[in-house]
């Protein structure tokens, strides 16, 4: 038999550079010098173990540490003065127009939905403004008014009829009138993350109350700036939870501003932040501030030949070949295992005494799970190759 350089099965992929390519670093050799492309083959001395040239999906992923949560931090500060009588606990899910707290037993703040703070008291005779325009789009979303889409920035006589009926709703005055602090406006429902203030405490117009979030489940990740180039907004990744199963997911965002940090070993890494929806967010369950792991494809390729890593055998003269069985030791072989298998072992057998051999170069490509994408001229699923006994 040939004296060959096979490759290790224990073989390293490492990313070529900018051109994104692969390469194989050889982990280890059998006895015996590297050959040339045409000095193999020949009559063998002895059984030989071979395996199933095949085709199949190769995939190569990247993992992530990333946490569980939920987007946007948003403080809800106090308007109304008072003893605090009242705040919905952490945990609560507060929508447009639902109380979030009370103060003197009587004084009641709600939320809805607007980019604009509140910033005076809403009544018949004010001047037009946004936060009448934001006040009237949350009263159509409850369907308290009876303007229909014509929502303005004009207070008018709709406007305080429609505030009436909402008022006599929610338990609050029925007066047509917005005190300075009774409405908190906010972008989005708020999930409360922490109370801040304590029951019975005095509290007044500026300070924080709570804490909250949106209710909308994301996973965060901060990503190494020089591994940004794996992932594009719109790429579905796959999310391991804490309990081991796996939920699907889409990267939302990828930041703009590089963030610089110390690492443990008193290096800089430079990082970007990611965002990443899940697909079925109920599937997260309550979790909050969870870590989880991110799965990313590297880079995948469909129905191409493949080989076991270890049936790679380096060249003299550079690049690498396989050890391919010439017909008539390949038809007392067993048979090989059907072609396309993305997951089967290679059908290994062992050849009688005496088949010939030749060797076709081949061209290695992607590599996953101890299989190597081949180009090779002659080479065809179902073709047998030696590997290492």
């Amino acid at each position: 038999m040939s004296r060959l350089v096979r490759v290790a099965a224990v073989a390293v992929v490492v990313v070529a550079g900018a051109a994104g390519g692969w390469w194989l670093q050889q982990g280890g050799v059998a006895a015996g010098g590297p050959v040339t492309a045409d000095g193999g083959g020949g009559a063998t001395d002895g059984a030989l173990k071979t395996a199933s040239v095949e085709r199949r999906t190769l995939t190569v992923t990247e993992d992530f540490d990333a946490t569980l949560g939920y987007t946007n931090d948003y403080d809800v500060l106090g308007g109304l003065s008072g003893t605090l009588t009242r705040a919905v606990p952490a945990g609560t899910v507060v929508t447009s127009g639902q109380l979030l707290y009370e103060t003197d037993g009587v004084n009641r703040a709600a939320l809805m939905y607007g980019s604009r703070p509140a910033w005076r008291t809403l009544k018949s005779g004010v001047a037009n403004g946004t936060d009448i325009r934001q006040l009237e789009e949350n009263l159509l979303l409850l369907g308290y008014t009876r303007k229909g889409d014509v929502i303005d920035r004009h207070w008018d006589s709709d406007t305080t009829a429609a505030l009436k009926r909402w008022q006599t709703a929610a338990g609050v005055a029925v007066d047509g009138e917005v005190e300075l602090g009774e409405v908190v406006f906010l972008p989005e429902s708020i999930r409360v993350t922490e109370v801040q203030a304590k029951l019975g405490s005095g509290v007044g117009p500026g300070g924080t109350l709570m804490t909250a979030t949106s209710n909308r489940r994301v996973v965060s990740l901060d990503i190494d700036a020089t591994d940004v180039e794996l992932i594009n907004v719109g790429d579905a990744v796959s999310v391991e939870l804490p309990d081991g199963t796996t939920v699907d997911g889409t990267v939302a965002t990828i930041g703009r501003v590089a963030e610089s940090s110390q690492d443990q070993q008193g290096g800089t890494s430079t990082t970007l932040p990611v965002t990443i929806s899940l697909d079925d967010p109920a599937a997260a369950g309550d979790l909050d501030h969870a870590p989880v792991t991110v799965t990313v494809v590297r880079d995948s390729r469909e129905n191409v030949l493949t080989v076991p890593v270890n049936a790679l055998i380096a060249l003299i003269e550079g690049g690498y070949a396989v050890e391919v069985m010439d017909s008539a030791g390949a038809s007392s072989a067993s048979p090989s295992s059907s072609a396309g298998a993305a997951e089967a072992s290679p059908a290994a057998s062992v050849a009688p005494s005496g088949p010939t051999t030749h060797l076709v170069r081949v061209e290695p490509g992607l590599f996953d799970n101890g299989h190597v994408e081949i180009t090779a001229d002659g080479l065809e699923a179902g073709d047998l190759v030696v590997v290492p006994s």
